[in-house]
């Protein structure tokens, strides 16, 4: 069943159309929270309100050929909404050594200023919106191999493309975002 089929059955309250949705999508929709989370019983939680969320928001998909794209915009939108609440309390509850403690130096380094996790924030949003810009082609290669973990042999198979195209389609999008990042981290 395609994706058009499938939002069409979910649409009906089909729940075996609902499951091979989440089948079909689970590694890339794991991988992404997993990666933004970095920790299972989160990424568990996030992962069900993301496929609720799915569930809830079927019908405004508006072109079928996007759904990758929208279901991994679920996912990194549900995983970032999860950090912004983590960690306000998390910044309260540390407490700094004073400058006299003799542990100041070697067990406390925090790199990890405000500045920078909002440039890091910054830099993946703008990231994201780079691949969403993608010609449509690449962007699917792209996040199956970087975000669902399929191998080359298995994006061939599902797109039903040769070994060459995949290669191709790879490398373009991996040039086209380079050069991008290149020139946003030069600005």
């Amino acid at each position: 069943m395609d994706d058009s089929q499938l939002i069409e059955q979910i649409l009906k309250n089909n729940n075996l159309a609902f499951r091979s949705l989440i089948e079909k999508y689970k590694k890339l929709v794991y991988n992404t929270i997993f990666r933004i989370v970095g920790n299972q019983h989160d990424a568990e939680d996030i992962f069900q309100e993301v496929f609720l969320q799915i569930f809830k928001s079927c019908q405004h998909v508006k072109n079928e050929e996007d759904l990758t794209m929208w279901i991994y915009k679920i996912a990194y939108n549900k995983s970032i909404s999860f950090i912004r609440k983590k960690n306000p309390a998390k910044a309260e509850n540390q407490q700094v050594p004073k400058s006299s403690d003799q542990s100041f130096g070697s067990n406390y380094i925090d790199n990890e200023t405000p500045a920078r996790k909002l440039e890091q924030q910054e830099a993946v949003s703008h990231l994201f919106r780079l691949i969403d810009e993608l010609p449509e082609s690449q962007k699917k290669v792209l996040l199956m191999h970087k975000f669902e973990g399929f191998s080359q042999k298995e994006i061939c198979e599902r797109l039903k493309l040769s070994a060459t195209s995949v290669e191709s389609l790879m490398y373009r999008a991996k040039k086209n975002l380079k050069n991008r990042l290149t020139d946003y981290f030069k600005h």
